[in-house]
């Protein structure tokens, strides 16, 4: 990658999962901690004032090799389920938004890319559509809510400026990650069923929802980069899968008799269609569930 990636929230999920499968010279990381040459300090959920920024962007500035800057905004605030009141994720996400566009004005990035979520802002009631990037979002949690509110302020300040801003809504994200065991419900169910605990359902069995490896998600983002694509793109893969196959997967890897907890019985379809990426990258991301679930499993249980 012949650019700078300036990588904002180092400790997030996807952020650690692009950054060990794409490890670059070229990453700059900005994360509470400081652990590395290549990192630079700072709480970006606590709003800045101006002599913070300043100092925070000269730090940047002192790091740049390349004229080509690429900054991606992973970090965030609470999830789809989080325990996090709205008030507080509403509080920092807003921080978040607001530090990130005061860093960008001063070092004037050639490119934004944003991580937000097709899973918490399309409508998920109908079996027989898959949602596009043009169609009417409907937020169905504070989440969405949230990456919505998010996606304008981002696209009103790139639009102002004429910056390059790809949004990349993220369908039902999974993979495994040794520091949480309830990252994303098959990492959440595999940890429950090799501990002999209830798997919690929040939908139906037969509700379909698009699922994406984290792999797959560092895939669409480095494409992103040297695509140089700008816009909005479903990420997601080529089509949804019924909950009960996934349990009847996790089942049959883990050999053990599934006790089900359904909280919520009520059917979600969640059909995502990529045709755009596809279109714009030549991409398209494969189930690759079963093996996935395997891999996932072998690394819990090691």
């Amino acid at each position: 990658m012949g650019n700078n990636i300036i990588i904002f929230g180092k400790n997030s999920v996807l952020a650690q999962n692009f950054t060990q499968k794409f490890n670059s010279d070229n990453f700059i990381f900005i994360s509470r901690e400081n652990t590395e040459k290549s990192s630079i300090q700072l709480n970006i959920g606590t709003l800045l004032n101006k002599n913070e920024i300043r100092e925070i962007c000269e730090e940047i500035s002192k790091k740049l090799i390349y004229e080509e800057i690429t900054f991606i905004l992973f970090s965030w605030c609470g999830g789809p389920r989080t325990n996090h009141s709205l008030q507080s994720t509403w509080l920092i996400n807003t921080n978040i938004i607001i530090n990130f566009i005061e860093i960008c004005k001063i070092i004037n990035p050639s490119k934004i890319i944003f991580l937000s979520s097709a899973g918490s802002i399309y409508p998920q009631d109908n079996k027989n559509y898959s949602y596009k990037e043009t169609d009417p979002i409907n937020p169905i949690t504070d989440y969405g809510y949230q990456k919505y509110l998010s996606e304008v302020f981002l696209s009103n300040y790139a639009n102002q400026k004429k910056l390059n801003l790809t949004i990349l809504r993220i369908s039902s994200a999974y993979g495994f990650d040794g520091r949480f065991s309830d990252q994303g419900v098959i990492n959440k169910w595999l940890f429950s069923a090799v501990n002999n605990k209830e798997l919690k359902l929040y939908n139906s069995l037969e509700s379909l929802i698009n699922f994406i490896s984290f792999d797959q998600i560092s895939d669409a983002i480095k494409i992103t980069i040297e695509k140089n694509l700008n816009g909005t793109f479903n990420i997601g893969s080529e089509k949804s899968i019924p909950l009960s196959l996934i349990i009847k997967l996790i089942q049959q890897t883990t050999k053990k008799e599934l006790n089900l907890e359904i909280l919520n019985d009520k059917d979600r379809f969640f059909n995502l269609n990529t045709k755009n990426f596809f279109e714009n990258t030549g991409k398209v991301f494969p189930i690759t569930i079963e093996k996935d679930i395997k891999s996932i499993y072998k690394k819990i249980i090691s």
